[in-house]
């Protein structure tokens, strides 16, 4: 096996191992790779080679932000959090945000936000509206990069590379009609995969419990603050 370290080199371990010409199946191994790569990350609640951060000044009067503008790779979100991170904003999906019934003129620190949409494309809005400039902290999961030229190196770890291969073959082999042999790969690369994920399990696990925290926490008890006393009477 040759060594994997780039999209170039697994379009030709994925030729050499179907006996094919790696120029008549270029655009072909290239989508395969992006699909495994597509399959990988899904596979995971936050991939951690996908971990990523950045900064958002407020504007004051101001309670929609369209989040191309907060991060141009953004997928899905993880945390929002003042800078040091010692106070998360409590996500609410859209449905309970608008049983909420925010004012949309009451100002003050951001306390809860909800994101409308997917990707890029999604509406983050805050409340309170922001009385002054206030800045943000967003911990994110990038969206996922897709590969196309040769030099292009796919963002998993090296290690894993491999499973990219794999995942090619078994698609190969099928398109072939060698089904029996198609499913064998296939194992293969799921097991690649889940051993994948068992590595990482130390990197994912405190991600996965803040996501987790973020999706489903409901602010309880009593608080010196109407807007939480609000949602919890309507939880």
């Amino acid at each position: 096996m040759a060594f994997i370290s780039s999209t170039g080199s697994i379009r030709t371990e994925i030729a050499l191992r179907l006996n094919e010409a790696e120029s008549d199946n270029t655009s072909t191994y290239t989508g395969w790779i992006n699909l495994a790569m597509r399959d990988i990350t899904n596979t995971f609640g936050f991939a951690p080679f996908l971990y990523a951060s950045a900064n958002k000044a407020l504007t004051a009067g101001t309670r929609f932000y369209t989040m191309s503008a907060i991060a141009s790779d953004f997928e899905k979100m993880n945390t929002v959090t003042y800078p040091g991170g010692d106070v998360t904003l409590q996500y609410l999906s859209p449905q309970d945000f608008d049983i909420l019934q925010p004012s949309a003129t009451e100002t003050g620190v951001p306390k809860i936000y909800t994101l409308r949409g997917q990707g890029v494309n999604a509406q983050l809005e805050v409340f309170p509206v922001p009385g002054g400039g206030v800045t943000l902290n967003f911990d994110y999961q990038k969206e996922i990069p897709t590969v196309s030229v040769a030099s292009a190196v796919p963002e998993i770890p090296e290690k894993y590379l491999e499973a990219l291969v794999l995942y090619g073959e078994s698609l190969g082999l099928r398109r072939r009609g060698r089904s029996a042999e198609a499913m064998q790969i296939r194992n293969e690369y799921e097991r690649m995969k889940q051993q994948m994920i068992k590595d990482l399990n130390n990197q994912t696990t405190g991600i996965r419990q803040m996501l987790t925290t973020r999706d489903v926490t409901r602010v309880r008890g009593r608080s010196t603050d109407p807007v939480i006393n609000m949602f919890n009477r309507i939880n």
